[in-house]
């Protein structure tokens, strides 16, 4: 900044002098203050290095205020970085004070936070909203579903038996989580099937197929929100019961969300998404839609839909076959041998 200071004055001063020299030669030229030919020659030359030396000290000034802005950009992010650092460093101390919320939720938001991959910062309110979805959830579980969550934990480990414990370590909370969540679903379902078969006599045909780009582009795009809200509507409408509904909805919104973690995690959790895929099917019947031909038949729905809303002029292009897809494809071969 000093340095900027000076060529700031250097500017300055040059600048009087090349105005007076000015003024000088012109009152010559008019013929108002004659000179002698050599002090003419002598303010000329003195004009010229004076421009010279300005144009010099004017690039140095350019330059050197292109170096102070990066400086303070720089120091900025600094500042920002441990800003960020102490925000997650002090959060658990936070949540704990925090006057706003109950007690019950601020101790399940301190225990997600014990349980968070490292490399997963979330802010305080993502923190209490997971908090309340688990609560809502209940996860003390009754003594009669125990056998079945039980089962449900011991699939899930034998689909990981051949993950790599850090990179399972490294899912922290979802690795506790999942179970609960395919738990709640299959609850749900068994529940639909019996209200449905008492409402109608008939059979309930199962949920419909989600589809991975969905998840992967969500909040993206308006077609995979499109999508996903159109699949849980169509889910939603299969509930019974509000109390259906009101459950679908939490275990919905906790599906979307360790989805969206996984796929976030790209090939590093590929190996993960399909285990919890795999669980899904298992227990719920929940599927992901494979076959070549129904993706278009259900790309065409949306496209329908999309239309009908009057959107379309935000349309985007987006993949249908994802990179996970033909991972899951391939893995589901190998699958279906080892059996």
């Amino acid at each position: 900044m000093n340095a900027v200071i000076a060529v700031e004055e250097l500017i300055q001063t040059t600048e009087k002098r090349i105005k007076a020299l000015k003024a000088q030669i012109s009152e010559h030229e008019s013929g108002t203050s004659k000179l002698s030919p050599m002090k003419l020659a002598s303010a000329e030359k003195a004009l010229e290095e004076s421009q010279k030396s300005l144009d010099k000290n004017r690039i140095i000034h350019k330059e050197l205020l292109q170096h102070d802005l990066q400086e303070l950009e720089k120091e900025e992010r600094i500042r920002e970085a441990v800003k960020r650092k102490n925000y997650f460093k002090y959060q658990k101390l936070r949540v704990k004070r925090c006057n706003l919320r109950p007690n019950n939720e601020k101790l399940e938001a301190m225990m997600i936070i014990d349980e968070l991959p490292s490399d997963v910062n979330l802010e305080d309110d993502d923190i209490f909203d997971i908090a309340s979805s688990v609560i809502k959830l209940d996860l003390r579980v009754h003594d009669e579903l125990e056998s079945k969550l039980n089962e449900i934990k011991s699939d899930f480990e034998e689909l990981l038996k051949n993950t790599k414990d850090e990179d399972i370590s490294r899912l922290g909370m979802l690795h506790a989580h999942i179970p609960i969540v395919v738990l709640h679903l299959n609850v749900l379902i068994e529940n639909i099937k019996e209200d449905t078969e008492k409402a109608d006599g008939n059979c309930f045909r199962g949920l419909p197929r989600f589809e991975d780009w969905w998840i992967d582009e969500l909040w993206e795009n308006h077609q995979a929100y499109f999508g996903l809200y159109k699949w849980k509507s169509i889910v939603s409408f299969l509930c019974i019961t509000e109390e259906q509904k009101k459950a679908w909805k939490s275990i919905f919104s906790n599906w979307v969300f360790i989805k969206k973690a996984l796929n976030r995690k790209g090939p590093l959790a590929y190996e993960f998404n399909f285990a919890f895929d795999m669980l899904m099917q298992k227990h719920t019947e929940l599927e992901e839609e494979l076959d070549r031909d129904n993706l278009k038949k259900m790309e065409s729905i949306i496209e329908n839909v999309i239309t009908k809303e009057k959107v379309d002029t935000y349309k985007h292009e987006h993949n249908i076959e994802t990179e996970y897809l033909d991972f899951k494809r391939g893995k589901l071969v190998s699958f279906s041998v080892e059996e």
